[in-house]
């Protein structure tokens, strides 16, 4: 019988006593973090029934899972937190308190290629406020400051947090013409940093098919590095002009 030669998959990592002694350390002060803004824990299961990690997302998430099969049933590795929170709060609702705060610290796992920087198993550290109906935007307001919070606790003193709204982006792809693919077009975008603006450009107009100039003013927008108002304010009035058209179709 041939001997086995012992070895770690690629993309899966195992820390030697120190280190995980420092990532335990790192991951309790972050416990500790959330802890103080009314997070409580929550741990979902690593495997979950296929068609649950599924339902979120398109070919790109189907790519990046993996899939197993126990007699007629499909599983699959967790890929990220957010289906099995929704799960769960779907199962809970009526013993749940809203808004419903929780964070979780989990593995997760990606069928991509590994490289530097990117690995097929991974942790996540999440933080969510759930609502019933609605929540106010207060509990937007305070998500930096518990970022705040985690990074400083870590020793951490240069970084910077940035701020996103989904409903600004889903504004601009309707003046820009494209809110039909709006789901595609912010999947393609999240890869910008990765790929850089030219092989984002090739991917917007041949991947989705969207026009050079539409592919132009996407990403003039997304890499804005101005004062944020002053972006806004060009695209305000051209908002404005988009719901008066609207309007007028209806009457």
């Amino acid at each position: 019988m041939d001997k086995i030669k012992p070895r770690t998959l690629s993309g899966f990592m195992e820390l030697l006593p120190p280190q995980q002694v420092y990532f335990d350390a790192m991951a309790q002060r972050l416990r500790d973090s959330f802890s103080l803004f009314g997070f409580t824990p929550l741990d979902t299961p690593l495997m979950e029934a296929a068609e649950i990690l599924l339902a979120k997302g398109g070919g790109e998430t189907e790519k990046q899972i993996y899939l197993l099969r126990k007699g007629d049933t499909d599983l699959a590795l967790r890929y990220e937190l957010t289906a099995s929170l929704a799960k769960y709060v779907a199962l809970n609702y009526s013993h749940l308190t809203f808004p419903f705060r929780r964070y979780e610290i989990g593995k997760v796992y990606r069928g991509e290629r590994a490289q530097r920087g990117r690995f097929r198993e991974f942790y996540q550290a999440d933080i969510d406020i759930i609502g019933d109906g609605g929540l106010d935007v207060l509990n937007e307001a305070e998500i930096p400051s518990v970022i705040y919070r985690c990074f400083t606790s870590l020793g951490l003193k240069q970084f910077i947090i940035r701020i996103n709204n989904r409903k600004t982006l889903s504004g601009f792809f309707e003046i820009v013409g494209v809110g039909g693919a709006a789901t595609d077009v912010m999947r393609v975008v999240d890869k910008l940093d990765k790929i850089g603006a030219e092989k984002l450009s090739e991917a917007l107009t041949l991947e989705l098919g969207l026009s050079k100039a539409q592919a132009d003013e996407i990403i003039g927008f997304v890499t804005y590095q101005g004062d944020p108002f002053d972006v806004l304010d060009k695209y305000r009035g051209k908002n404005e002009h988009l719901i008066s058209e609207r309007m007028s179709l209806r009457q």
